[in-house]
C-alpha cells in the first residue's frame, strides 16, 4: 500500500470550493510542452519565483524596447494591470435625405410635450434604453480534494512474503485478520480475548494465533497448486473481412525479408494500378511497395510465433479467424471447425464448441504448421466479431491465465453483439452482450486485449469494456506497428488470476465514490480478475462524523421535557453546535489489505498487509507531505471511469479539484514544486482536453448554451442489486442520457479513457528530480 500523504487528514466537516465554467475552460487550454506556462493557466506563478521581468516606458506603457521612445526604459518586476477593454463607439445615424415623419415634426425640444388641441392627452416621457441582463458565470459547489487516498500495487505478488500454511483468523464482525497491530487481553475463565483494532469487537484467541507470531505482511496458502509450468494459451483472434484488403504504401526496406501473402488478388490489382502511375514518376519503383492490413497482421503474428518458439516453447498458441463466419483453426494440426448460420446467434452453442475444442499443442511442436495456416488466410465478407470473441474466450478459458488478442478493423455487424444498429434497444442489447463476455472472461481467468486499426470506427468503447474487466490492453494502432503492439501484450506476464482486493478501514472511516453505490461501508472489495506487474488501483476514504442531537433547554438552563409522556430524558447532553469526527482523540489509524489470488502455479493464496498511519487535523501539513504520484493516479483513474460512463462534467470537476490540491502542495515546495506541478498537469492534460471536447459537444443542444449548466444529467441513474457469493451489493447503472453520450464516444476518446483507467503512480513522477516519498 502506498498512501497519498504521510498522515491521515482528520476533519469535522468537508470543505467546499466553488468551481466555475471559467475554471474549467482555463484548465483545458493548458499546453504542457511550452517552455513557460501562460499566466492564464498557471495561477501559481505568483506563489513561486519572481514574475517575469516586464519593461515599461516612462509613460507607463508596456511596449517592447524597440517600439518605445528614446528615453530610458523603466524595469518593473510586477505584472501590469491590463488596460480597460476598449469600447467601440456606436456609429451615428447619417442623414439619408429622407423626409421627416409626422411624429418627428410634432416632437418638441423638451421631454414633456402635448399634442395641440382641446382635450389632447399629455404624452409620457420616453422609456429608458433596454439593457441586456448580465450573463452570470455558472458555478457549482464541489468538495475540496484531500489526501485520504491509498494506492494498491500488485507487483508484490511476484514473490509471497512470510508464507504460512495455516488459515487466517478473522474478526467475527468486520472480517479483519489478526495481525501485528492486534492486542490480546485477558478474558473470563482464564481465556484470552483479541480486541479488534478496526471495529472494537472482542474475539477469542485460538491456538493458531499463539503458534504463529503475527507479521505486517503475510501470505496464507489456502489451497495447494499443481506446480505446472507456463503452458497457458494465447489465442490470436483475427479479422479477415473485406476491409482487411486495404493497402498502405511503405518503403521496401521496412518490409525486408518478411513473408507476405502474394496470392492476394486485391493487392495485385492495386499494385498494377500504382505501377501505371509510377511509370511517370522520377523515383525508382523498387523503393516502395504496398501491403494490406491482412499482410501486416500475418507478418506480425509470424514474428511472434518465432519469438515464442525460442523463448516460451511450452506456450500454447491457437488461431481463430472471422468474417461472415467464424473458423476455429486452432494450432493448425487438425481440420478447421466452422461456425456459421444460426450458430452465430446461439450463445450456449458457441460456449459449448469452445469448451470441447482441444487446446492447441505447445508452439515448439506446431510452429511451421501454424505459420502456414496464418498465411493461407484471405479476406472477404463482413464482420462476425461478437460470436468470434465469445468462442475465443471459451477456448482460452480451458487454461487459467490464458490470453486472447483481438485484431480487427471493422464494426461488428453479424451475429451476436452487432454494433451497426441504429435504434437504442438493439444497441443496448449488444452493449450488454460485451459486458457479459467481459464478466465471463474475468471469472474464467482469461485476459482479453483489443487492437483496432486507426482511422476506422470499431466502437472501441464497447470492445474495450471486455479488456478493461480482464486487465488487458486497448489500443488503436497503425497496421505497420502490430508487431510492436503484440510484443507489448505478450511481454507482460500475468502474475495472478481471480484477484480480489479488499481494504479494511477503521470504523470511523468510510469509502468515497465506492462501486457499491449508496453504501458507506468501512470495507470495500475490487474484483480485478487478472493483474500484471503494472496493475494498480486506488481507494479514497473519508471520515465519519457523529450524529448531531438537538438539545432543548428551558428558561432556567435545564433540559426540557422531550417525550410525549412528559418524562425527561436520562441521557447525556449532546453538543449540537458542530459535528465531531468519530476518530477524534486517536493518534493513528490501522489499515489492512486483503488480496485473494490464484498464483501462476495454481495455488490459491491470501496476502494480508497491515499498516498504521498517524493522524493530523492540519490540511496544509497533510498536503505539504503529499505523494503526487498517488494523487495523479487516482485523479486519472477516477476521471476516466466517469468518462466511460458519460459523466463528463463530474469527471472534469474531480480532476480539477485534485489539480488544485497539487497546486497547493507545489506552492509549499518552492522551485522544485513548480516542476512537479507542471509535470502533473502535462500528464493529466490529454484526458482533460478530451473531456472538455466531449462535454462541450454533449451540452450543445438547440436553444441551450454550453455554459448554462455544469451538471451532467437531469434523469436519475437506475440502481440495481447483485450478489457476490451470499452478500448483496447495490450498484448504480447508467442513465438514459449517459447511454446516449456513451454511444457518441469516438474510438480515439475511448482509447484514451481506457488507458487512463489503468494509470499508475509512475506516470506522474518526474524521471529527474522527483521527490521519493
Amino acid at each position: 500500500m502506498e498512501f497519498a500523504s504521510t498522515h491521515v487528514y482528520n476533519y469535522d466537516e468537508s470543505d467546499e470550493e466553488e468551481i466555475t465554467e471559467t475554471d474549467l475552460d482555463l484548465n483545458c487550454h493548458y499546453q504542457p510542452y511550452r517552455a513557460q506556462a501562460s499566466s492564464e493557466y498557471m495561477s501559481l506563478q505568483s506563489g513561486f519565483n519572481n514574475p517575469p521581468e516586464v519593461i515599461y516606458d516612462n509613460f507607463g506603457g508596456g511596449l517592447p524596447p524597440a517600439q518605445t521612445q528614446r528615453t530610458e526604459a523603466i524595469y518593473d518586476n510586477t505584472i501590469p494591470t491590463p488596460p480597460p477593454r476598449r469600447v467601440k463607439p456606436k456609429p451615428k445615424k447619417k442623414d439619408n435625405g429622407e423626409y421627416a415623419s409626422a411624429y418627428d415634426l410634432l416632437r418638441p425640444t423638451n421631454q414633456y410635450y402635448s399634442i395641440q388641441g382641446e382635450g389632447s392627452p399629455q404624452q409620457p416621457p420616453p422609456l429608458p434604453p433596454m439593457r441586456k441582463p448580465k450573463r452570470k458565470d455558472p458555478n457549482h459547489k464541489h468538495r475540496t480534494a484531500d489526501t485520504n487516498i491509498v494506492a494498491v500495487k500488485f507487483d508484490m505478488l511476484v514473490n509471497p512474503s512470510h508464507l504460512h500454511t495455516a488459515k487466517p483468523d478473522f474478526c467475527s464482525k468486520c472480517e479483519a485478520v489478526f495481525s501485528v497491530l492486534s492486542k490480546v487481553t485477558p478474558g473470563g475463565d482464564d481465556s484470552q480475548v483479541w480486541h479488534c483494532e478496526f471495529c472494537d469487537q472482542d474475539n477469542p484467541v485460538t491456538a493458531e494465533m499463539q503458534r504463529f507470531p503475527p507479521e505486517s505482511d503475510v501470505t496464507y496458502r489456502i489451497h495447494q497448486g499443481t506446480g505446472e509450468g507456463d503452458d497457458t494459451a494465447v489465442i490470436f483472434m483475427v479479422d479477415i473481412s473485406g476491409s482487411m484488403s486495404v493497402t498502405k504504401e511503405v518503403p521496401t526496406r521496412v518490409v525486408g525479408n518478411q513473408r507476405l501473402n502474394d496470392a492476394n488478388a486485391a493487392l495485385s490489382t492495386y499494385q498494377q494500378e500504382m505501377a501505371e502511375h509510377d511509370r511517370y514518376s522520377v523515383e525508382p519503383k523498387s523503393t516502395v511497395t504496398y501491403i494490406s492490413r491482412l499482410q501486416a497482421m500475418q507478418s506480425a503474428i509470424d514474428q511472434q510465433l518465432s519469438k515464442m518458439e525460442q523463448l516460451q516453447g511450452n506456450k500454447r498458441v491457437g488461431l481463430i479467424a472471422f468474417n461472415d463466419n467464424v473458423v476455429v483453426i486452432g494450432d493448425g494440426s487438425e481440420e478447421p471447425v466452422p461456425l456459421e448460420g444460426a450458430g452465430l446467434t446461439d450463445e450456449q452453442s458457441i460456449i459449448s464448441l469452445g469448451q470441447i475444442f482441444p487446446l492447441p499443442a505447445p508452439i515448439k511442436e506446431v510452429r511451421r504448421c501454424l505459420s502456414d495456416k496464418v498465411f493461407s488466410l484471405t479476406e472477404g465478407g463482413q464482420t462476425a466479431l461478437g460470436p468470434a470473441l465469445m468462442l475465443s474466450v471459451a477456448v482460452a478459458a480451458q487454461k487459467v491465465g490464458s490470453k486472447v488478442i483481438v485484431c480487427t478493423d471493422g464494426l461488428a455487424n453479424v451475429g451476436l453483439g452487432q454494433l451497426d444498429v441504429v435504434d437504442d434497444e438493439h444497441y443496448n442489447t449488444s452493449s450488454e452482450f460485451y459486458e457479459h463476455v467481459g464478466h465471463y472472461a474475468q471469472d474464467s481467468g482469461t485476459c482479453v486485449s483489443v487492437l483496432t486499426v486507426e482511422g476506422e470506427d470499431c466502437r472501441v468503447i464497447e470492445l474495450g469494456s471486455v479488456a478493461d474487466k480482464t486487465g488487458g490492453q486497448v489500443n488503436v494502432v497503425d497496421p505497420l506497428k502490430l508487431n510492436e503492439e503484440f510484443s507489448n501484450i505478450l511481454d507482460h506476464p500475468i502474475l495472478a488470476t481471480n484477484v480480489c482486493a479488499k481494504l479494511v478501514l477503521h470504523k470511523g472511516m468510510y469509502f468515497r465514490n465506492d462501486e457499491n453505490f449508496g453504501e458507506q461501508a468501512s470495507q470495500s472489495s475490487r474484483n480485478l480478475g487478472i493483474v500484471t506487474k503494472d496493475s494498480e488501483t486506488t481507494f479514497e476514504f473519508g471520515v465519519r462524523t457523529k450524529p448531531i442531537r438537538e438539545v432543548i433547554y428551558d428558561n432556567f438552563g435545564g433540559l426540557t421535557v422531550t417525550h410525549k409522556d412528559d418524562e425527561a430524558k436520562a441521557e447525556p447532553i449532546y453538543d449540537s453546535v458542530a459535528p465531531k469526527s468519530m476518530i477524534e482523540g486517536l493518534e493513528s489509524l490501522p489499515f489492512q489489505l486483503h488480496i485473494w489470488y490464484t498464483g501462476r502455479d495454481g495455488a490459491q493464496n491470501l496476502r494480508v498487509i497491515t499498516m498504521e498511519r498517524p493522524i493530523t487535523k492540519d490540511r496544509h501539513f497533510a498536503e505539504l507531505n503529499a505523494n503526487v504520484g498517488v494523487l495523479g493516479a487516482h485523479a486519472a483513474q477516477s476521471a476516466a471511469k466517469l468518462a466511460v460512463e458519460g459523466l463528463y462534467g463530474e469527471a472534469r470537476m474531480n480532476a480539477l479539484v485534485t489539480q488544485k490540491l497539487v497546486e497547493r502542495h507545489a506552492q509549499q515546495q518552492g522551485d522544485e514544486g513548480e516542476d512537479v506541478y507542471q509535470s502533473f498537469v502535462a500528464t493529466l492534460a490529454p484526458i482533460q482536453s478530451e473531456l472538455y471536447r466531449a462535454h462541450t459537444s454533449a451540452r450543445r443542444q438547440p436553444g441551450q448554451r454550453p455554459s448554462e449548466d455544469l451538471d451532467d444529467m437531469d434523469d436519475e441513474a437506475p440502481i440495481y442489486s447483485y450478489f457476490i457469493g451470499d452478500k448483496k451489493s447495490v450498484k448504480r447503472g447508467l442513465s438514459k442520457k449517459a447511454k446516449k453520450r456513451r454511444q457518441k464516444i469516438t474510438d480515439k476518446q475511448a482509447n484514451l479513457f481506457y488507458k487512463m483507467k489503468n494509470a499508475t503512480s509512475k506516470m506522474f513522477q518526474k524521471s529527474q528530480g522527483q521527490m521519493k516519498m
